[in-house]
């Protein structure tokens, strides 16, 4: 059984060695999004750090709604006085249903970018790169073909941490055994199991969490478009202008004490609600900003309900803690520096890997 465990190990590393190298190298420099934006987009995705209030939520709308005449909003993702990054505003442009997003000064009103398509600046299509290795949307290819592959991916990635664990189940005999003065094979051998094992919990941790983002984002659009359902075209507003939106964020706080407002999801398609995303008080880490909603009538702006993650079960928690886990951003730079690193590692246990195997497989075939 070990032995197949092996071979089927091996196999699966070579297979899948370039497409896990791209998912992980991209993974690795993704870690730090937030500061390569800021250093390759300087006056469109940061601010400096100020005192200055935001305008309201409804004012802003309003000037988003008259420089972009063309477009709807589709989301907002927020940020508190004083944040040193620019609202980021996802848009819809009318007669299409294509998402385009724009930066936006919340203290003047004043949008730093125009909308831009998904993938036009470096850490986006990088992003796109990451989770599809940008085969969505090759006309050749089924849709969601690029989801479909990384899922398959992350399973490929789970079966290799866990079988390698198995594998070497005794890795704490020989966990820092390096043999440097014997030859190559054997140093690479070492190498291999000494960073595949010190590299294995965050790798499982990766595999897991990147493959329920795929898994949930497939299932998404499979009950939103069912039976070739197509994408709402976007032709007119689909709230009431007359909503405000402030009042909204207001009430959600009300609804769950100390919540803080992060994103909002505009109706995009009909029949949709307003919906107030945030972060109830907690001291788990791992929980996102994002974890807690609650809904209210496009129309009529009437609240409709809560979800407050606090209240939910530990599977619901569980699943919410995967944003922070897989993207890093729940220990400060220590995790990240960790998680950036080991993001690196799949490529030395390529190229270990790859080795070994080739010189066991010529070693077999000179016996036969």
């Amino acid at each position: 059984m070990r032995k197949t465990l092996h071979k089927w190990h091996g196999w699966a590393g070579i297979i899948c060695m370039v497409p896990f190298l791209v998912i992980c190298l991209t993974g690795s420099i993704l870690v730090f999004k937030k500061e390569i934006d800021a250093w390759l987009l300087p006056d469109i995705a940061a601010l400096p750090v100020t005192e200055q209030p935001r305008l309201s939520l409804t004012e802003l709308t309003a000037r988003i709604n008259q420089q972009l005449p063309n477009f709807e909003i589709g989301s907002w993702e927020i940020f508190p006085v004083g944040h040193d990054e620019a609202d980021r505003v996802f848009v819809i442009k009318k007669g299409t249903d294509t998402w385009h997003k724009a930066h936006l000064n919340p203290q003047t009103g004043d949008l730093l970018s125009q909308p831009t398509e998904t993938g036009h600046y470096l850490t986006d299509w990088l992003v796109e790169l990451h989770y599809t290795l940008l085969l969505n949307d090759l006309n050749n290819l089924p849709e969601h073909m690029g989801l479909i592959i990384g899922l398959i991916l992350s399973l490929f990635l789970l079966f290799m941490g866990v079988s390698g664990l198995i594998m070497y189940r005794r890795f704490w005999a020989r966990l820092f055994t390096l043999r440097w003065n014997q030859r190559l094979l054997a140093v690479f051998s070492d190498l291999h199991k000494m960073v595949g094992t010190f590299a294995s919990p965050v790798l499982l941790i990766l595999a897991i969490t990147g493959g329920y983002y795929n898994i949930l984002i497939f299932y998404e659009e499979w009950v939103e478009h069912a039976g070739g359902a197509e994408h709402h075209i976007m032709s007119e507003r689909l709230y009431n202008d007359n909503v405000n939106i402030d009042e909204l964020v207001t009430d959600s706080q009300q609804r769950i004490e100390g919540f803080k407002a992060t994103f909002l999801l505009f109706p995009y398609e009909p029949e949709l609600p307003f919906t107030v995303f945030g972060r109830a008080p907690t001291a788990n880490p791992l929980l996102s900003n994002y974890g807690s909603v609650s809904n209210y009538d496009a129309q009529t702006g009437d609240y409709l309900s809560t979800y407050n993650l606090n209240d939910q079960s530990i599977g619901a928690k569980t699943l919410d803690s995967f944003r922070r886990l897989h993207f890093g951003t729940f220990g400060g730079l220590p995790i990240k520096v960790l998680w950036s690193v080991v993001g690196l590692t799949p490529l030395l246990l390529a190229i270990t890997g790859t080795y070994v195997w080739w010189q066991r497989r010529k070693k077999r075939l000179r016996r036969k």
